[in-house]
């Protein structure tokens, strides 16, 4: 491999460092004496700086000036703390988001070419396959729910839905054969971490494109049901997922996560009719106890993207939120069926992006949906992303 090809995979690497890690510096990351975490972020922030330092002119259309004002609210937003208080939890929540995350998502709208977005889809495939070999390993040695490398269950089940959503998309190997057996493998392990979420939003995701394609998979999916149908009844009793991990949570009818999230919803939407310009970055949970101070919440955030932006920055940021996600998700959805020769770079962006915000909408914070972020970006490069002769 020449000098040149090799310095064209280190973005990529660091970026997929930064998007599996997501901070500064994670203290769960010891190995060798080393914090893995902290290497990673130092020397991405001194790669992305070359880059953005190499940006000549901002190349922008409607829905890029409506991604970047959201980012600057983001940027800006410490001014909240002024007049509210700020926590430890905001703080770091803050510098891990505007460090790593908004320079990735700059560099990834004003710089990568197809190529570019290829090589980071590789490089994701290849961690997810590291991931799931850990997983292997646990799920082979205990009955627990699986996490792995500091993230937890929703985490890695999340992580191992994206390796099948880029293989459906993405021509990563010649033979079909491959493909199917690391789908069926990453299908399985989410499966076994006995996580809901991550699995009904790929299942919406899912439904959403056999709506979208119907006519011509439907020879496909009959035939599929078919096959799932004969395996069960041909090894149907000798299969007991209660044994593998903890994929038996998925059938248990245990209806306290669903009641939590009405709570935090109730809650969150108290907060934003009390504060409707928004009560700072990472004062959710604190506002919320102020405003019912005697049914107070012990979680930090609400565990839904949507309402922890409005609550914590304001309507403002709430509604530039969704109206980036719509109208990327618009653009991602008119380049997916008008572009024929972007080798399914536009559909896997699509779903991806319709997948990432269903989970987003289940658990995790303003940090946690940085991949949802990473994809609404690459959808928004002024070019479109089709394979060149080179390539």
């Amino acid at each position: 491999m020449k000098s040149k090809g090799i310095v064209s995979w280190i973005f990529p690497l660091l970026a997929t460092g930064v998007i599996a890690v997501g901070r500064v510096y994670d203290e769960r990351l010891f190995y060798f004496g080393m914090n893995i975490s902290l290497i990673i972020s130092s020397c991405f922030i001194i790669y992305s700086l070359l880059f953005l330092a190499s940006i000549k002119n901002v190349r922008l259309f409607p829905t890029k000036r409506i991604f970047y004002l959201f980012l600057s609210i983001l940027i800006v937003s410490p001014l909240f703390w002024g007049f509210y208080n700020v926590t430890e939890y905001g703080l770091y929540k803050y510098i891990n988001f505007i460090f790593l995350i908004v320079p990735l998502l700059i560099v990834l709208s004003e710089k990568f070419s197809y190529s570019d977005v290829l090589r980071l889809f590789q490089v994701l495939f290849w961690f997810i396959t590291f991931l799931s070999i850990a997983g292997l390993s646990i799920v082979s040695t205990t009955s627990g729910r699986l996490s792995a490398f500091g993230g937890g269950p929703i985490v890695f089940s999340r992580w191992m839905l994206i390796g099948v959503t880029i293989l459906l998309f993405l021509k990563l190997f010649k033979s079909n054969k491959i493909k199917w057996i690391f789908i069926f493998l990453f299908f399985i392990l989410s499966l076994a971490s006995g996580s809901r979420g991550p699995v009904f939003a790929f299942l919406f995701t899912i439904s959403v494109y056999l709506l979208l394609n119907f006519q011509r998979v439907i020879v496909k999916l009959i035939g599929g049901v078919v096959l799932v149908l004969t395996v069960f009844l041909l090894v149907g009793n000798e299969l007991n997922f209660n044994d593998f991990g903890k994929a038996d949570r998925l059938a248990t009818k245990d209806s306290t996560s669903k009641n939590v999230r009405l709570k935090f919803a109730k809650r969150s939407l108290d907060l934003i009719v009390a504060y409707p310009f928004g009560v700072g970055i990472g004062n959710w949970q604190e506002y919320c106890n102020k405003t019912k101070p005697y049914h107070l919440l012990k979680h930090q955030y609400p565990h839904n993207l949507v309402l922890e932006v409005f609550a914590e920055l304001g309507l403002i940021g709430g509604v530039l939120l969704l109206l980036v996600i719509l109208k990327s998700l618009y653009l991602t959805y008119f380049r997916m069926t008008t572009i024929p020769n972007a080798n399914g770079i536009y559909s896997l962006l699509f779903y991806l992006q319709i997948f990432l915000f269903i989970n987003s909408c289940f658990s995790g914070n303003l940090n946690d949906a940085r991949f949802l972020f990473v994809v609404i970006a690459i959808s928004l490069t002024k070019e479109p992303l089709i394979k060149e002769n080179n390539a």
